[in-house]
């Protein structure tokens, strides 16, 4: 079973051979045009168009299996046996286009088939596995060399130690083609190590991508963008004292619900309900703290404060509860019955940090303003009102006239374990 990070690894490769075998089929199709300018005979024109054909015909076939994700280091595998096969095929096509047998071998080792060599090793560079350009290397340095042996059986073929007599003339300068074959395999290897190290450089970023992903389960995006950069510090054990706003949200009647929809139903519906919920809490920069149960737990002012995080909050809790009367709708369409929640919010000083050991670390606000959040909203269900908040929210929001809802005093209460009274609004979003 593929980890989250070796299956985006693995999409990722299938984008670097893709694009390689598009850059092979472009070199076949770009070969094929010059032969028509350049060819010596007819015979070189129709072996060649074959030739470039039947790649860019397999190229294409390996292009469709690729889209199915499947056997993808066999599919490299077959492209890079293709390829060794076509760079050694070619020489002896353009040397059958000059007369063959007639011409001394010595043609066969000067051809520019070096451009094409280099060509391909880096389009092999795109597929992210030194294994391909290795094996690739390897693979023209034996057939390269095949090409040499086959060229020195010929009477008629000659050396020279002259540069200049091996480029004008007759003759091959054998140091000059050893060297090149020598260059193409130091270059085979420095794009194998290259491709090595942007493999796992590109490991390390998938695996980072996956922890942005789940952080984004839990934190705005604009959040996640903070906590991505911090330092180490951030993530150690302790915490700081912040002003933050906690709201608690819960369900009605969640256990008779539950009973009704089973296990696998009340799942389901959960999910639904959390992420619905979640949109609304992300997009006014809430913090998941946790889920309890059919509940959550939400934090404004974690782990960055601003002067906005009671403000915010307000604004999620009303959008939370309009978004479920547009749900509501839409499952009594569905002849499901509606749901029902409440709503608790207060804002003051917390402790914010991470609770725990170095090996399980929760990042968490704990304190006596995460405990009045929770009796407000436990309260709603004693006095029938489904959102709740207090005066100590109340107070840090400024422009309360803009609200699309309506704030109502129902006086002090005093909690259990508390000595000091806390005035509550109701918010009546149904105004």
């Amino acid at each position: 079973m593929f980890s989250k990070t070796e299956l985006l690894l693995k999409e990722k490769e299938i984008q670097g051979i893709s694009l390689s075998l598009l850059g092979k089929m472009f070199v076949a199709s770009l070969l094929l045009v010059v032969t028509f300018f350049v060819a010596n005979s007819l015979n070189e024109i129709l072996w060649v168009t074959l030739m470039s054909l039947l790649f860019i015909t397999f190229l294409f076939l390996m292009l469709r299996l690729l889209k199915k994700k499947k056997s993808v280091m066999f599919i490299g595998l077959i492209s890079v046996v293709i390829d060794i096969a076509v760079v050694t095929a070619l020489p002896f096509v353009w040397y059958d286009s000059v007369g063959g047998d007639a011409v001394p071998r010595t043609y066969i080792v000067k051809t520019y088939i070096h451009n094409i060599l280099f060509g391909i090793l880096l389009l092999h560079a795109f597929t992210l596995h030194p294994i391909y350009p290795l094996l690739y290397v390897f693979g023209v340095v034996i057939g390269q060399s095949g090409i040499l042996l086959y060229a020195q059986n010929d009477p008629r073929f000659l050396t020279t130690d002259s540069f200049l007599e091996a480029m004008l003339g007759n003759a091959v300068h054998l140091g000059t083609y050893l060297m090149s074959m020598g260059v193409v395999a130091i270059f085979g290897f420095v794009v194998a190590f290259l491709a090595y190290i942007v493999r796992n450089t590109l490991y390390s970023a998938v695996g980072n991508e996956i922890k942005f992903n789940q952080l984004s389960r839990y934190f705005s995006p604009n959040v996640v963008g903070e906590i991505s950069t911090a330092d180490d510090a951030f993530f150690v054990p302790g915490g700081k004292e912040q002003t933050v706003a906690i709201l608690f949200c819960d369900i009605e009647g969640f256990t008779n619900l539950s009973e009704s929809l089973g296990p696998n139903g009340t799942i389901q519906f959960l999910t639904e309900f959390h992420s619905i919920m979640l949109d609304e809490i992300f997009r006014f920069n809430g913090t998941l703290d946790k889920f309890i149960g059919d509940g959550m737990l939400v934090t404004f002012g974690t782990p960055i404060a601003s002067e906005y995080d009671a403000k915010n909050a307000l604004l999620a809790g009303i959008a939370m509860m309009k978004r479920l009367q547009v749900w509501n709708e839409e499952r009594k369409k569905s002849q499901l019955n509606p749901i029902n929640i409440r709503i608790g919010i207060h804002y003051g000083p917390a402790i914010v940090g991470n609770v725990g050991a170095e090996k399980r670390l929760e990042y968490t606000v704990i304190g006596d303003t995460v405990n009045v959040a929770s009796r407000i909203e436990s309260i709603g269900k004693e006095i029938k009102k489904n959102f709740l908040v207090s005066k100590e929210l109340i107070s840090n929001i400024q422009g309360l006239e803009t609200l699309e809802a309506n704030l109502k005093s129902l006086g002090s209460y005093t909690f259990r374990g508390k000595l000091a009274s806390t005035e509550l609004f109701f918010v009546d979003v149904n105004r």
